[in-house]
Order: C-alpha cells, then structure tokens, then sequence
C-alpha cells in the first residue's frame, strides 16, 4: 500500500439529502489502498449533513475518512479552494458531486492509467447519465463523449485554440476528471474564485502537463432539475461573493439579476484564465502565441463590457465611444504619417488584470505595422532590432534597444513579438545567442504585419466614408433639383 501514491477523492455536497446516501456509500467502498475520503458540506439547509454524520459514524473500513461542513455557504468555486487548500492531502485528487455514483473500481482504474501515461496534469474518464430514479439515459453529456475528438492527444497550442474557440461544454466534466494537486498549487489559489471548478483545472492542465482520457465508465453521472448548471423554472435575483480582485469595481456581495448571474460567473473564470496564462507564460510553461492571447483578452473584453453594460449601463456606453473615437484618431494619425504608438486599453480602465508587457522585435515597416495592429492583450514598451544604428533611438515613439538590452531587462518582459520573415533566423540568435527564452517569443501573425489598420478600424473608417459620400451626393443632388426647379 505504501508504493500506492496517496489520492484525496473529495465528495461536494450541498442539498442533495436525496442522493448523498449512495454517493457516499460508492466512495466508501473504493478498492484503493491509500484514499483519503473527503465528504465537504456547503451549509446545507436540508438532511444531508445530518446523512453524512451517520455513514460517518458507521464506517469502519481502511480509508482515511475528513468530514467537514463549512459555516456558511460558500458556493462551488470557494468551497473547491477551501478543500483544495485545507482538507485534499493526495497527490492526486479525484471529484465527485454528492449526487453522483462512482464505481467501486473508479479510484484504482484512475491511478492505474494516470501512472502508464505519465502522471500527466488531469486524467479523464468516460460517464454514464442516469435521472433522478437513477436510470441510464441517453443524454447532451452522452452524445459529447461519444463523439469526442481527441483533444487530449493534440499539441498544446492547438488544444488551447479549439477550448478558446468553442469552450462549452467542456470536453471532459468535472464529474469524471481527477487532477494534480500540485498543478493547482503550482498556478497558485484562484484570485478570481470561479465557479467551474473544472474549467479551471482543465485550462491549467492544457497550460502545464496536458491531459489523459480513457473511455472506462466510471461514474454514473446524475441529471436533475437541482444540477448546478440547470436553469430554474423561475429564476430569482442572487446574492453573490464578490472576489476581493474587483473590489475596486464590484461590492461585495452584489446583487445579480437572474440574467446577469451567469454572464458575472463566465467573467470570473475567463478572469481566472487571463491570470493564468500570464502565470504559465512567466513559469515557462506554454509558450505564449499572439492568436491565443488576442483571443482570450477578447473573450475577457466581451465579457467586461457585458457586466459592465448591466451593472453600470451610461459608464459602459461612454467608455466605449470613448475608446472607439480614440482608435479611430490614432489610425488617421497613423495613416497620415504621425506614427507614434499608443496602448489601447481594451478593459476601459478595469485594473483587476494586467496586459502582457511586449518588446516588438523589427525596426520596420513590419514593425509598424505590428504597433497599429496588435490588441489590447499586448503593451509595447519597446521596440528591438539588430541594428546598431538604431540603438537608443525611438521608433514610432518607443525606445529601441539592443538584443543585449532585451536579455538584461528579460525577467520585465512577457512576450517577444517577432514581426518579420526572418523569424527562424531571429529567433535562434535571441535563445542561442542572448539565452532568450523561447516560450518568450511569438510570430507576429500576417495579418498582423500587413495590414494597415486593424480590422475593426478599418470597417468604421470605410463605413464613415461611405456614409459621408452618400450624404455629400444627396446634397449635390439636392442642389441640382433646387437650381431646376427655382
């Protein structure tokens, strides 16, 4: 048993007196040699504790059995940090919902593969949907891992992109994952405190030790009118925690409105990714890319914006017109040859999270034009090249350093964003040369170094031409009729 590694399976319980009976009584009789149990009530107001008391109290098998009832509730997110942090003690922590029923071999079968495939950051496993009676059906979690497409088996960066692009559902549920405790511990407790707990871990898994998935069903899943991602028949305004992070924004606790409740819990956990992108950016762990980036930021944009509009309606609109005029200015500045570079702050104004701090590598018209089309995920504060003419000049209002410059100041610096064709050739001098960190550097996409204005700049430009035209020849027009006329 002592070879065994130790594994936490933790139970999340919160009104579930109907079911938390079988739950526990599945986790009890895991075949595992060297389990810690977890039961965590989250200040249940019905039976459940009361349930779990007396199973506890009947139990007198080998596992190491941690009963805990929180004082008050503390809701998914919070109450995932409280056990993480001051009850899980494995080395691998295995979840489950107190409404859920796992297999007596879940346990033994996780570990097994998790060790074959190298202990890797989140190992998945397949699931069967039951209903409230506890009978099988087949259900939207059904269909998704029957149809799954193998994200686990693709390069970090393009499992990144695909959750970016399409991340819900998830394609592995909290319901069947297990995860690293030190993965956790490595990304540090979650300032943002989101709700989806495995999300988090998902998206720090794809940030650091990647992920397993074998298809053994080992949890039967249940669905009911009481799941935490169902939606009441009639929804009520909530009371939220609000994360000290957003004080500066947000009371705390705040009241949502039922429309609002789920737009502030996706904020909070594209938030969450933010951080821990730039976290695993710093950590050398996944090497930054300028599509990834751009989209998260945007995603994170969105979302501010959208709360922002509820929470704050007249702040909103102003600061948006704002930043749009400001864009606008910036690019007919830019076009008309007064090229000095300005951070657009995309959050208008939000200070809960920080861009990541860029050197834009390329003293030239790619360099420029990186400058005008980078987002608002990147703040250049300088501008790099191999050039010794034009070392402690400026371009395009920023300082130009040396690549001995950048390597001195590299411990300030996110991301190296390579803005030629010679990418290859830079990027091998910048690490082998200069001791550059490669997971550092990022290829300005094509796009990004061709275009003269960003997109969305362009489509306002355009269409302000188009508009002004057509009114200028509606008053020629207009002109023509009256002289005929009069």
């Amino acid at each position: 048993m002592n070879l065994l590694p130790k594994v936490s399976l933790f139970v999340f319980c919160y009104q579930q007196a109907d079911f938390i009976a079988q739950a526990l009584t599945a986790a009890l009789a895991q075949d595992y040699g060297n389990l810690q149990i977890i039961v965590s009530d989250d200040s249940s107001a019905d039976d459940s504790y009361t349930i779990v008391q007396a199973l506890a109290a009947e139990y007198q098998g080998p596992h190491q059995l941690t009963i805990n009832r929180n004082e008050q509730n503390l809701g998914i997110g919070r109450h995932f940090i409280h056990i993480m942090e001051n009850l899980a003690q494995g080395e691998l922590i295995v979840a489950s919902a107190g409404d859920d029923i796992c297999a007596t071999n879940r346990v033994s079968r996780i570990v097994e593969e998790w060790l074959a495939s190298g202990r890797p950051a989140v190992v998945a496993h397949g699931l069967e949907e039951i209903d409230e009676l506890g009978q099988p059906f087949a259900g939207s979690r059904t269909v998704q891992y029957r149809l799954q497409n193998d994200p686990h088996l693709w390069p970090k960066t393009m499992a990144l992109q695909d959750y970016l692009q399409h991340p819900f559902p998830l394609p592995f549920i909290g319901a069947a994952l297990a995860y690293r405790r030190d993965i956790y511990q490595l990304f540090g407790t979650p300032k943002a405190e989101p709700a989806y707990e495995d999300h988090l871990m998902y998206f720090r898994a794809l940030l650091s030790d990647g992920l397993y998935f074998f298809p053994d069903v080992l949890v039967k899943y249940r669905r009911h009118s009481n799941n935490f991602t169902a939606k009441p028949a009639q929804p009520q305004p909530k009371s939220l925690p609000v994360p000290a992070l957003y004080a500066a924004w947000l009371q705390n606790p705040t009241l949502f409105q039922p429309a609002d409740v789920g737009i502030f819990r996706l904020h909070q956990l594209t938030t969450q990714q933010w951080l821990d992108y730039g976290h695993a950016i710093k950590a050398g762990t996944v090497a930054v890319e300028v599509g990834v980036a751009t989209e998260l930021w945007q995603q994170l944009h969105w979302r501010h914006r959208l709360l922002l509009k509820y929470q704050r309606p007249g702040a909103a609109a102003l600061s948006s017109f704002r930043h749009g005029v400001s864009q606008i200015f910036s690019a007919c500045c830019w076009q008309f040859g007064y090229k000095k570079y300005r951070y657009h702050d995309h959050l208008l104004g939000a200070s809960y999270v920080k861009p990541l701090r860029t050197v834009i590598f390329a003293a030239g018209s790619g360099g420029e034009k990186a400058l005008a089309n980078l987002g608002g995920a990147f703040v250049v504060v300088a501008v790099c090249d191999n050039n010794t003419k034009l070392h402690g000049g400026r371009f395009c209002g920023l300082p130009v350093i040396s690549p001995k410059q950048l390597q001195d100041r590299i411990e300030t610096i996110d991301c190296i964003v390579v803005a030629s064709t010679y990418y290859h050739e830079i990027k091998a001098t910048l690490t082998e040369q200069w001791a550059i960190p490669a997971t550092k550097l990022s290829r300005a996409p094509f796009s990004c170094i061709t275009r003269s204005f960003p997109s969305g700049v362009t489509a306002a430009l355009s269409s302000a031409f188009i508009i002004s035209t057509a009114l200028l020849t509606l008053l020629v027009l207009s002109a023509l009729v009256a002289l005929v006329l009069f």
